[in-house]
């Protein structure tokens, strides 16, 4: 078995890779290397499926098939030299990268698919950016998975944290015994437990609905939903669907079985403690309100489906949730997430401590969270948005874009009927995604600092990017300038110890607006 301190070579099995017309080749790989049992493994994956099985075995097996499709012999030669391996790492951390260029002279595309058996203790992480799945099985040690585009499949994991754009994520367990955070932006959620299971959940939708096939027990606050399963205590799962539904279904039924939680009856349910009716602090509730709107609480959640003038809130600890804003909206909470539907104004939006959703910034403005995760779904003026400790998301930016985190992941992707936009990107640690439409042009200037150059890397889909690299403060700086399309107004993105991606894809302009209740 063969210890690898420093990027791997990988070994060719005895398989051969086939080549069709001259455009297409596969080639398999099988290789292992050294883990120890309670270590992590982590693979990032730009495009691909990933299967993980955790088993009683040591260290790692991996079955990988190298795929490029070019568009003649010349390019398909350019993208199987320039598709390559990273494995870095000891016996207690391993990291496994592909690595594409940034600038790709021929058309051609790749993907690595990925089959691999690591000891079941370890913890696991997977960064993925576009596949048809992620599954992961028979994990006892934290896992975490971020996808961009594809399902994500968790059976009997320990502590799981998965968050999808593009994908649905299916937790399948028959008794849950850690802790899961599910999160996705365009897919449905699917929780499959056993009869018996006890667990507690939380789960929140905007535009679709919370099903269930399971016993509920539970009540709903605004559009979040919470409740329990069977006994008290036990681990706690939390899943939210932007855009469509999220189910929790026992094991053996099918969704279009569930029946929305809104509509089931506590009267059908079996007996085992009392429901849980409403939150305990005190709640504001608004309908339609003429003219301004100011309110000002030291305790308690505030909901208001509309205001037709400026809005102006403030509570020490709780939930703000508003509906449509005429005009501009000032929220502020000292420790509560906020939730803003349509805002026509300008937004000044800030939390000490919790997630900030926005459905639309029509004007932009500055939000602001301590240590949540901010997800706006349209911006229309210049938008500044700054977290403390979590990822950005912004769906469809048709207006600038200034972004900083300090420890999370950013992903923009501009409205496809822009041209070209002004967006600064900034992370301390993570990784920098931007989606722009093939018609898209810019001046580039994307930075990573890193300690490993063969790990984090800066990629393009668009042509016209020079990249330099060069030693700074004991680590590489890595560098792309250039102008891509027609050229246009400036991008920065910037990252420490992570990688950059410019995608380019054609997309549906998409304006998301929160429905009224």
């Amino acid at each position: 078995m063969r210890t690898f301190a420093a990027a791997a070579v990988l070994v060719l099995s005895a398989s051969a890779f086939a080549q069709q017309q001259g455009v297409t080749r596969t080639q398999r790989y099988d290789q292992k290397f050294t883990l120890g049992a309670g270590g992590t493994f982590v693979i990032e994956n730009p495009l691909g499926n990933i299967d993980i099985l955790g088993t009683d075995e040591p260290n790692v097996t991996a079955v990988l098939a190298k795929t490029v499709v070019a568009v003649d012999k010349e390019a398909g030669e350019e993208g199987w030299a320039q598709t390559k391996f990273s494995i870095t790492g000891d016996e207690n951390t391993r990291v496994v990268k592909v690595v594409l260029p940034a600038v790709r002279k021929k058309k051609w595309t790749s993907t690595v698919a990925w089959v691999l058996r690591v000891p079941r203790s370890v913890h696991v992480k997977v960064h993925s950016g576009a596949s048809e799945r992620v599954r992961i099985s028979n994990i006892r040690g934290n896992v975490f998975v971020k996808n961009v585009n594809g399902n994500i499949v968790l059976q009997n994991v320990g502590p799981a944290t998965a968050d999808s754009v593009n994908g649905t994520i299916l937790y399948d367990a028959l008794r849950p015994s850690a802790n899961a955070n599910l999160s996705t932006v365009n897919g449905h959620v699917h929780v499959v437990v056993g009869p018996d299971a006890n667990f507690s959940w939380n789960a929140e939708t905007l535009t679709g609905d919370v099903l269930s096939t399971l016993p509920v027990r539970g009540s709903y606050n605004g559009t979040s939903y919470s409740g329990r399963v069977n006994a008290p205590g036990g681990p706690t799962i939390n899943a939210t669907s932007m855009m469509r539904n999220v189910y929790f279904l026992r094991r053996g039924t099918q969704p279009p079985q569930a029946a929305s939680v809104r509509t089931s009856s506590i009267a059908d349910l079996p007996s085992g403690g009392p429901p849980v009716i409403g939150p305990a602090r005190p709640v504001n509730v608004q309908q339609v309100v003429q003219g301004s709107y100011i309110y000002r609480t030291n305790i308690g959640d505030v909901r208001v489906r509309e205001v037709r003038g400026n809005a102006r809130i403030a509570t020490g600890a709780g939930l703000v949730e508003l509906g449509t804003v005429v005009g501009n909206a000032y929220v502020t909470s000292q420790g509560g997430p906020i939730h803003l539907g349509e805002i026509f104004g300008t937004i000044e939006a800030s939390t000490h401590g919790g997630d900030i959703l926005v459905d639309a910034a029509r004007e932009g403005g500055r939000i602001t969270t301590d240590g949540g995760i901010i997800r706006v779904l349209y911006n229309g003026g210049p938008t500044t948005l700054f977290s403390g400790g979590g990822d950005i998301v912004v769906r469809q930016a048709a207006g600038p874009v200034n972004a900083e985190t300090r420890s999370g992941d950013i992903s923009i992707t501009v409205d496809p009927n822009v041209r070209s936009q002004r967006v600064d990107a900034k992370t301390a640690k993570g990784n920098v995604v931007l989606n722009v439409s093939p018609r898209f042009g810019a001046e580039i200037d994307a930075t990573i600092l890193t300690s490993d150059s063969n790990a984090n890397t800066i990629t393009s889909d668009l042509q016209g990017l020079s990249i330099r690299k060069e030693e700074y403060g004991g680590k590489t700086r890595i560098r792309a300038t250039g102008k891509i399309g027609s050229g246009g107004e400036k991008v920065t993105l910037t990252t420490e110890d992570g990688g950059i991606q410019i995608n380019s894809r054609a997309t549906t302009p998409m304006t998301v607006i929160r429905p009224r209740q």
